[in-house]
This record gives structure tokens, C-alpha cells and sequence, in this order.
């Protein structure tokens, strides 16, 4: 079984998140099954990188503005 770490890092290669590891079964490594747990992984994994992502744009905008105003 493989697994597949996401590690998510901001232009100074900080650290933003790491989402928990998942396993990517392949079955027997075929082509098609090897898309399909792609596809799957994707459709798992995809909605939790951009909630980070825009949790983390959220976070600089904020601190942004707080140096505007400050």
C-alpha cells in the first residue's frame, strides 16, 4: 500500500499544514486501477488543500490590514 503526506508551505517554505496521510490502495497496479485511486485520493483530498489554502490567504489579508491600520 502506498501513502501519500501533504505538506503545504508558503512562499518562504514555512510550514503552513500537513494533512493527515492517506492511503492510496492500487490493487494489482494496472493503469486503470492506478487512475482510479487517483481520482478517488483527489476527490478526497482536494476540497481539504484549498480550505487550507484559503484559511492561510485569509490569514495574510487579515495581518495585512492590521499593518495598514496600525
Amino acid at each position: 500500500m502506498t501513502q501519500i503526506e501533504i505538506i503545504i508551505k508558503n512562499d518562504q517554505g514555512q510550514e503552513i499544514s500537513r494533512l493527515q496521510s492517506l492511503n492510496l490502495e492500487l490493487g494489482n497496479q494496472t493503469i486503470n486501477e492506478i487512475e482510479t485511486a487517483v481520482e478517488k485520493l483527489k476527490q478526497k483530498i482536494l476540497p481539504e488543500i484549498s480550505k487550507e489554502l484559503l484559511s492561510e490567504a485569509q490569514r495574510k489579508f487579515t495581518d495585512n490590514k492590521k499593518k495598514r491600520v496600525g
